[in-house]
């Protein structure tokens, strides 16, 4: 086949149309992912947001050690009108090996640390019964984080692990570099 039979054949035309369809898809993909990207603000927000908060001046600290056994801390966030900490911890041991990202509302007073709420952020795709962790079910890993996984909620053991590690996680934090 010579290169001009090459260039008139339905092979090259069929290339050429799959290279003008990446071309076209890449570019929407980065003109959206510019126009739909969230900023850390609007992140931390969000974050307020789900454990009831409306704070004027959040105030992110540095953490001092991230990993541990169970969890990671991501973010930890002091909201001086209330006094408490706002956590972003993720939470190992989830089904399949995923993990559940929460953020735990924390109180404390003379060393005693209280959880006051627990949302989550975000999950791994594999932890598929997520959809049985109900706002009572986090309500009981924030009053009692020893809770059995199971009390959280029945059938997703995983998961609800998941969370209680990264509730469990924030609790160790706040007790070796908080309270």
């Amino acid at each position: 086949m010579t290169i001009k039979q090459f260039l008139q054949s339905k092979i090259f035309r069929c290339i050429i149309v799959l290279l003008c369809i990446a071309l076209v898809s890449g570019g929407l993909l980065a003109i959206l992912n510019d126009v739909l990207a969230v900023d850390d603000a609007e992140l931390l927000q969000r974050g307020l947001k789900s454990v009831g908060i409306q704070e004027s001046n959040p105030q992110e600290l540095e953490i001092q050690k991230a990993d541990y056994d169970n969890g990671t801390i991501i973010q930890v966030i002091f909201l001086p009108s209330t006094g408490d900490y706002l956590i972003k911890a993720l939470g190992k041991g989830g089904f399949q090996q995923g993990t559940v990202t929460v953020y735990a509302l924390a109180h404390i007073e003379e060393s005693n640390v209280s959880i006051k709420k627990v949302a989550i952020a975000e999950y791994a795709s594999s932890q598929t019964l997520m959809s049985k962790i109900t706002d009572a079910g986090l309500q009981k890993v924030a009053d009692d984080p020893s809770i059995a996984p199971n009390q959280i909620a029945t059938g997703a053991t995983y998961s609800s692990t998941a969370i209680k590690n990264a509730v469990n996680t924030a609790i160790s934090y706040i007790n070796d570099y908080l309270a």
